[in-house]
């Protein structure tokens, strides 16, 4: 097939990546699946990048969950798709902006990469077009969202493609080229390394005569060893902190065959790919293309029984006995195998069509495209500011950091998010595991008694940083131990910052008694203190909140130079309105007053999703902008 046919394809799938994301591309530098495990993602690719040109020998010893060792080993380290985005970083794109680049990239391979397959096995451009639209756009992709990784599976597909070409021509530039995928599959994904790893073995041994295996053989070789830095970390903390899965944790994320069919379920067990692919899948039956249904029937059981996971005996063996996969959480993910499979017999079927009437035959990936068209997708909308507490430490020497509150809502994927601009070690961290002197911390953070300093000394903490307006009814609780501690000389007040609803604060475990400002006390004391910037919160609606009918949004705003306007922005910052202004009694503070801001609407706005967000931009009379919160909301 022409080179430009591929060119054409790969042009294709990133514009259809782009629109089936929207509204993600006008939003790069700020918008997230949830405020959960992305920015977790978006730390762990910014220190992939960060530390293979800085330290790379420490690597694994990602500044999180410090002291523990191989911190970056506790989740997918993602290194394959870092990689890819070095040039972006060098450019200047920002850690937030270069994930969602990857996120959009990541569902064009995909498609590109299930084209790839569909083309080499049945010689067909628009058959490909059909495979890729549908591996691209399977509800699986957007119920993981939150997980980069997981979107990457197009090196599945290809691995696939590769291996099929080498057994046609076993040459040492296909078995290399194999190769060089199996890599990148490995270091972008290890829930696929081991599944693609099994299926391309089973295949390989079925399609391969013995006397073919040497040249991919040795470069397979080749590749595992380019992986085993990689993957010996792995190795390392499991044997370490003891960080393997329960029986019990593997079972609940284990699928059962009813979970294959549409209907309500566990996210992570929702597997229905559609009714038109189980309909592809039934006409492909009947397609006179034994050899290539055969190999599209091998994937989906493959991925069918591996996705029972402990409720079939392949994956319960596969757990007991073969290295890695008592790692893997939700052994449902086997599902993407079986979408490879599935992809390939929609193949068959669309090139069948094709041979009749090469038009008619485009109905298939258009029909595959409405089906599955889930965009507008609702994103969360994030501050793409970084506060200034974290600008500072950026500028700092310091041995290791404390972040308060610990493990409050998001709170330590915030801290993960904003370690993106300072790269100091924090005690602070959230996975999948925890090491257990992360979570006796974590335990002492909340009882906040005199024993929480001697574990931050023995942890080799410097300086602690408090949240002051992220406690709420525990908030008394945090002044007291402050103010004890800092007459006692165990802590001692370096700074404070802005932060939206009061201020962020410095303290450090070294040094003794200093002198504090008048707003340390002031902070102790529980009253507000006075910000240079600008400042507020929305105080209704909650997030997840759903409206019948009428709708009231309303919150407070202030500045020292003065609020000259509140907007509410809906649908991911793409419809906007100005909100009414009331002046709130002076506070104290210098500058003019606060105000409050009030939004009504007697019903949903006809330009306003039903399943929506709502995030607030604040302007003052110096031209300056700050966005509170996103929040999810929704009208019944």
């Amino acid at each position: 097939m022409p080179r430009q046919y591929h060119v054409l394809a790969a042009a294709l799938f990133v514009a259809l990546a782009v629109a089936a994301t929207w509204p993600l591309a006008p939003n790069l530098d700020r918008a997230v699946a949830d405020p959960g495990d992305p920015l977790l993602n978006v730390w762990i690719l910014d220190w992939d990048w960060w530390a293979t040109f800085r330290a790379p020998l420490s690597l694994f010893h990602a500044p999180a969950f410090h002291p523990a060792k191989y911190a970056l080993a506790y989740s997918e380290n993602l290194y394959g798709i870092a990689l890819l985005l070095f040039p972006l970083r060098f450019a200047g794109v920002g850690a937030v902006a270069a994930y969602n680049t990857a996120m959009i990239a990541g569902f064009a391979l995909c498609g590109f990469g299930a084209y790839v397959l569909g083309v080499r096995l049945t010689r067909s451009f628009v058959a490909g077009i059909a495979a890729g639209v549908f591996y691209m756009l399977v509800p699986f992709r957007f119920v993981h969202l939150s997980q980069v990784q997981h979107v990457w599976g197009g090196w599945l597909p290809l691995m696939l493609a590769a291996l099929l070409a080498y057994a046609e021509r076993p040459t040492w530039k296909r078995a290399v080229l194999f190769a060089a995928l199996f890599v990148m599959n490995g270091l972008t994904n290890i829930h696929y390394l081991l599944f693609g790893a099994l299926a391309t073995a089973v295949t390989a041994a079925l399609l391969l005569p013995r006397r073919d295996w040497r040249a991919l053989a040795i470069a397979t070789g080749v590749a595992l060893l380019v992986l085993v830095p990689f993957l010996y970390p792995y190795l390392a903390v499991a044997k370490l902190y003891g960080m393997q899965r329960g029986a019990e944790e593997v079972a609940r994320y284990s699928a059962m065959p009813p979970d294959w069919l549409p209907g309500p379920t566990e996210p992570e067990l929702k597997l229905y790919p559609g009714a038109l692919a189980l309909v592809c899948l039934l006409l492909a039956c009947f397609v006179r293309e034994r050899a290539k249904l055969s190999l599209a029937l091998l994937w989906i059981a493959i991925g069918f029984a591996g996705s029972l996971g402990l409720n079939f005996v392949f994956h319960e063996f596969l757990f007991g006995a073969v290295p890695g996969f008592r790692a893997i959480r939700a052994p449902a993910r086997w599902a993407v195998i079986a979408y490879v499979g599935l992809a390939i017999a929609i193949a068959i079927v669309t090139a069948a069509l094709a041979r009749r009437n090469r038009w008619l035959a485009w109905i298939v990936p258009v029909a595959f495209a409405v089906t599955l068209w889930a965009a507008p997708v609702r994103w969360f909308l994030l501050d793409p500011e970084t506060p200034p507490v974290y600008r500072w430490l950026s500028t700092q020497k310091v041995a290791a950091v404390a972040e308060l509150p610990m493990d409050t809502l998001s709170s330590d994927y915030e801290y993960l998010r904003y370690a993106t601009a300072h790269h100091k070690p924090i005690v602070n961290g959230v996975s999948g595991f925890s090491p257990p002197t992360r979570i006796e911390l974590s335990r002492l953070s909340r009882e906040l008694t005199p024993s929480f300093i001697d574990a931050l000394n023995a942890a080799g903490v410097e300086w602690i940083i408090v949240h002051g307006d992220r406690y709420g009814a525990e908030g008394e609780k945090l002044r007291d131990w402050l103010e004890r501690e800092l007459n006692d000389g165990r802590l001692r007040y370096i700074a404070h910052f802005d932060a939206k609803t009061g201020a962020d604060w410095a303290f450090s475990l070294r040094g003794g008694r200093g002198p504090r400002p008048r707003d340390v006390d002031v902070f102790l004391y529980g009253a507000a203190v006075c910000v240079e910037s600008i400042a507020g919160a929305m105080d209704f609606p909650p997030g997840a909140h759903r409206y019948r009918g009428a709708a009231q949004f309303h919150g407070w705003a202030a500045s020292p130079e003065g609020v000259a306007r509140v907007e509410l922005w809906f649908n991911n910052r793409r419809v906007r309105y100005p909100a009414k202004l009331v002046a709130l009694p002076r506070q104290g503070c210098p500058g003019t007053p606060p105000v409050r801001f009030e939004l009504a609407f007697p019903s949903r706005p006809s330009d306003v999703r039903a399943r929506t967000d709502v995030q607030v931009e604040v302007t003052d009379r110096k031209g300056r902008k700050r966005v509170f919160e996103d929040r999810w909301i929704s009208w019944e």
